[in-house]
């Protein structure tokens, strides 16, 4: 990496937005992370500034355009054009207009810079994934698709079948954004391993 990236991501009370931010900013990137649960999001960004990485914490409530608008203002304030989104869909606690409204506001600097990337998390990954989860999610990354051609932008979903440490999840996500400029990681599915069975142990040993 030939210089450090301003990444923003969302839902970052989450464990897997929490492990996502703290592996960017132990690359040397300037992070933010944004959530309602504010105090949750400062404590974390003042853990990692003591370890001398540049991460900072803002109020972030998708269901509110509102703190959407402010979140935005303060994003451009801090780290000023993203070159890495991490965005919840805001489909796991209702708020999937207002995760619109913030995607559409960072990403159009984005594409101005012809340069970035989108990266949107399935709702099992920050919360519950209520019914056509997946199918909404998916028609959200077509439509970006679309705005995205010619402008160097990549939209990419990450999303799970079961329950994967956050930590792992953090990897692949950091393996998408850092992939070759012409790669693009269209989606990534994780399948967590299936429990070996008693048989099959007892089969090994």
């Amino acid at each position: 990496m030939s210089h450090a990236r301003a990444v923003v991501i969302t839902e970052a009370s989450s464990p897997v937005a929490l492990a996502t931010a703290a592996r960017f900013a132990a690359g040397g990137d300037l992070v933010l992370v944004g959530s309602r649960r504010t105090h949750v999001c400062e404590e974390f960004a003042a853990r990692l500034q003591t370890r001398g990485a540049e991460v900072f914490a803002a109020h972030l409530d998708l269901a509110d355009l509102a703190s959407v608008d402010r979140f935005v203002e303060t994003a451009d304030y801090l780290v000023g054009i993203p070159d890495v989104l991490v965005s919840a869909a805001g489909l796991a606690d209702g708020s999937w207009v207002g995760a619109q409204h913030l995607v559409a506001q960072l990403v159009q600097p984005m594409i101005d810079n012809r340069h970035g990337d989108v990266v949107l998390l399935s709702p099992e990954l920050v919360g519950a994934s209520p019914p056509g989860g997946h199918r909404m999610l998916d028609a959200w990354a077509r439509g970006l698709d679309a705005e995205f051609i010619g402008t160097g932008m990549r939209a990419s979903i990450v999303r799970s079948t079961g329950l994967v440490p956050a930590d792992d999840v953090s990897c692949l996500i950091a393996s998408v954004i850092n992939s070759a400029e012409r790669t693009h990681m269209r989606v990534v599915d994780i399948i967590p391993p299936v429990p070996m069975s008693s048989k099959s142990t007892s089969r090994s040993t």
